[in-house]
């Protein structure tokens, strides 16, 4: 028999799946059977005491409101998977990256600093996707504790616009930072990570963008999400 060509090594190649992306089914697989039996565990655990306690009204009260929030934490899950499964693209649509930023901060309880571009850039994408990502970003920075101080910034660089979410809270380490658009990735002094970040980094895949992450000085979180300019929004 003949060596195999290079055409032949090519379609060989197209059926395998690169490691890392093995690694991203894998941990998103790992994240999503925990969080699901947590919230089964707390629905069957919730109804069991609820069928010993039927004779008391208020605790099978209590019981089935737990039992409520937590079918409303499972829905919520999979609302998030539903958003990583679709592309968008029909609902894509050019909007102000500025607009979009004060969209974000509108949604925040706690006080933001803006700092948005002279010139405001225009961009294309599925506004409910970038709001609900973004959102989920800036709430989980504002989130974390201590108290952090939280700036939400927009500039343009070449053709391309940069809307940046930051915050002064504990720096990632160096191995944190390769992992953070991971689905259910773990980062040390702060809240529990479920897609917060892996919804922006599905955003900026899906509009032809990218999506960073760094370390602030002194201390600090920075994502950074970059978009093509489609026009200039007037």
């Amino acid at each position: 028999m003949g060596q195999p060509d290079n055409d032949d090594r090519a379609r060989a190649g197209k059926g395998i799946l690169h490691p890392e992306g093995m690694r991203a089914v894998r941990n998103l697989a790992t994240g999503v059977v925990h969080e699901i039996n947590n919230v089964l565990g707390v629905i069957i655990g919730n109804a069991h005491l609820a069928k010993k306690n039927l004779s008391s009204a208020d605790a099978v009260e209590r019981y089935i409101v737990e039992v409520r929030n937590a079918a409303e934490e499972g829905r919520e899950i999979m609302r998030q998977l539903s958003m990583l499964a679709t592309d968008g693209a029909s609902r894509a649509r050019v909007v102000s990256l500025n607009d979009l930023a004060h969209q974000v901060v509108s949604g925040l309880k706690t006080p933001v600093d803006v700092e948005l571009s002279i010139v405001d850039p225009a961009v294309r994408l599925d506004l409910w996707l970038a709001q609900d990502a973004l959102l989920s970003v800036a709430r989980f920075l504002c989130a974390t504790l201590p108290p952090t101080s939280v700036k939400v910034a927009t500039r343009i660089l070449g053709q391309a616009a940069m809307l940046t979410v930051e915050d002064d809270g504990p720096s990632p380490t160096s191995d944190e930072l390769t992992t953070l658009f991971a689905p259910f990735t773990k980062l040390s002094r702060r809240p529990k990570i479920s897609l917060e970040l892996t919804k922006v980094a599905h955003l900026a895949e899906r509009h032809g963008g990218h999506v960073a992450a760094a370390a602030c000085e002194p201390h600090g979180l920075r994502i950074i999400l970059t978009l093509p300019i489609v026009n200039e929004a007037r």
